[in-house]
């Protein structure tokens, strides 16, 4: 099952523009796969822990390692390396698409949706900057899930502080020191 979930997971990463279909595809899948009982903790896996657990262990792989390690800046020449960085701000914009079609088809919940979106724009720390692709992303998510998050009450307090967070780093931005 999870084989399953992680080829579909990298083929909508690999194509972005399908995120929709891939999306539905798993939807689809959910109730062909029945629960399983899990080695570890007795817990028994189902299809949406394990599409949440691949999406979480893709996003915190996605934020680890945003640049080229210091190998790879030793061996490649900065063509390359742009390229690379390119391909992977690529890649997080397409896993945020589609944790929010994952979302829209409730496979996510609105909790989880709202906190991604406050990791990204660090609302939890208003002394620190995001980083430029963190930005991108939460800008991606908001793209994919907005409308609907606002509809939700846990979504809605997660929109709140996102945006008021975004609004805080425009004036920072705007103002003396930039």
């Amino acid at each position: 099952m999870e084989a399953i979930i992680e080829l579909i997971f990298k083929k909508a990463l690999a194509e972005p523009h399908y995120c929709e279909t891939y999306a539905d595809i798993v939807f689809g899948l959910r109730s062909a796969f029945p629960e399983f009982q899990s080695s570890g903790d007795g817990k028994p896996m189902t299809f949406k822990s394990s599409v949440l657990s691949i999406c979480q262990h893709e996003f915190e792989e996605l934020l680890r390692a945003p640049g080229p390690s210091e190998d790879e800046q030793a061996r490649l020449d900065p063509e390359q390396l742009e390229c690379q960085r390119q391909e992977r701000r690529k890649r997080m914009r397409a896993n945020m698409r589609f944790i929010g079609h994952l979302f829209l088809r409730q496979l996510l919940s609105a909790r989880v949706i709202g906190s991604v979106l406050c990791e990204l724009t660090l609302v939890e720390r208003p002394d620190t900057l995001p980083e430029e692709h963190a930005i991108e992303c939460a800008c991606e998510l908001l793209n994919a899930t907005g409308f609907t998050l606002e509809s939700l009450p846990a979504g809605h307090a997660a929109l709140a502080a996102v945006c008021g967070r975004l609004q805080a780093l425009s004036h920072a931005k705007a103002g003396p020191g930039w």
